[in-house]
């Protein structure tokens, strides 16, 4: 069988391209019949592989269907599943997305829409739409073959809005066993070395791009200077280098030192010096003792830098909104918080670091959901799935 991903594609920075590199190699690994063939926006390596193609060819801000189909229509007759990785970054909600699901439809393929952030009419804030969100996503319900969401709460506000309950299939996003793969992350003391991190001492993680008010990182400063009187030798790393060009990572940045240095906290507060590519990544979770999510989000998505945090073996928190679910209904509510709450994180974190039993009751519960949720696991899903479609 030969599938073929619309999405981004690595090199390009975008969670989106890396999910869809993750599902096209498992696929790869779980299947030996399967092809991928990925439609990728321009920016992305070409990749010409046996079993594997990427070819760049689309730009989200261009009339982006008509080279897509062609693209599609070069493909081999074979092909008979086209999976959409939709982000409303990439696809705005606006007819030229519905127009490609239209053009999909009259070549007779399978069509699958894995929709990673679900919106109601009440949490989106796209200006000028020809219709309501919610319009929106019932179009592109029936449109498509199937919907691919993650969370139950997306699958929950999918089904409020219409759409059919044989339409919308949960599967979970995939996990990287991160700490199977990598010996380094054992290694805390050439980890931190590499990192330019404190030798002695627990380090709080917060993963991914500063951002700014969705991300909350501002918590994270709060909650360590109400730790440190119980847990003197705790230090916070903040491992998201600011984005090229991201006047909003650089001012979060700039607002995060500033009120570090209010609440005396230089040298405990610690900031990455470069951007740290992907084949680094496992210096960060080895240096590392905990990662928290601190987010502030009212609409529906996973989180795939959770599940890196989960894959490599750490203990996790999070904050108490439906981008974080799993962690409550799969590991433990009490490993979350109100994200408006800096002193109920900061109790969360001094019992997680100050409870080894506790901390290694998480610890198993990550594990095992990593597991589940591993890349593997997820592709097999995904090609019970398409072989439903097909017949």
């Amino acid at each position: 069988m030969i599938i073929s991903y619309i999405s981004t594609y690595p090199p390009t920075r975008c969670g989106i391209g890396a999910y869809t590199n993750y599902l096209s190699r498992a696929l790869l690994k779980v299947d030996e019949e399967v092809k991928v063939a990925v439609i990728a926006e321009r920016g992305a390596a070409k990749v010409e592989e046996p079993r594997l193609r990427a070819l760049p060819c689309f730009d989200r801000r261009e009339d982006y269907p008509p080279r897509v189909l062609e693209a599609l229509d070069q493909m081999d007759h074979n092909l008979r599943v086209v999976h959409i990785q939709h982000e409303f970054a990439i696809f705005n909600p606006d007819e030229r997305f519905l127009a490609l699901l239209e053009g999909l439809k009259l070549a007779e393929r399978k069509v699958v829409v894995t929709l990673h952030t679900v919106h109601t009419n009440e949490t989106s804030d796209w200006e000028g739409m020809a219709m309501s969100m919610e319009d929106y996503n019932r179009r592109v319900g029936e449109l498509a073959d199937a919907v691919v969401i993650h969370q139950r709460s997306q699958r929950e506000a999918l089904l409020r809005q219409g759409l059919s309950e044989e339409a919308v299939h949960l599967i979970p996003h995939g996990t990287e066993l991160l700490e199977r793969q990598v010996p380094q992350l054992q290694g805390k003391e050439e980890a931190r070395a590499a990192l330019g991190l404190p030798q002695e001492g627990r380090i709080i993680l917060s993963f991914g791009f500063l951002g700014g008010r969705y991300k909350n990182k501002g918590v994270l400063i709060e909650a360590l200077a109400r730790l440190l009187d119980r847990i003197p030798d705790v230090h916070l790393f903040f491992s998201g280098y600011p984005r090229e060009g991201s006047l909003e990572d650089l001012e979060s940045k700039l607002k995060l030192e500033e009120r570090a240095r209010q609440l005396g906290l230089e040298g405990r507060v610690h900031f990455a010096e470069r951007f740290i590519p992907d084949e680094e990544v496992h210096l960060v979770f080895g240096a590392s003792d905990v990662a928290v999510f601190p987010y502030l989000q009212s609409f529906f998505s996973a989180s795939g830098a959770l599940h890196l945090a989960m894959g490599a073996g750490l203990p996790v928190v999070v904050s108490r909104i439906p981008k974080f679910e799993e962690v409550s209904q799969e590991i433990s509510p009490e490993v979350t918080f109100d994200p408006h709450d800096p002193e109920e994180l900061a109790k969360v974190l001094m019992r997680l670091l100050g409870d080894g039993d506790f901390e290694r009751k998480i610890l198993e519960r990550v594990r095992a959901y990593a597991l589940r949720t591993s890349w593997e696991e997820v592709a097999r899903a995904h090609m019970r799935l398409y072989r439903a479609l097909v017949g």
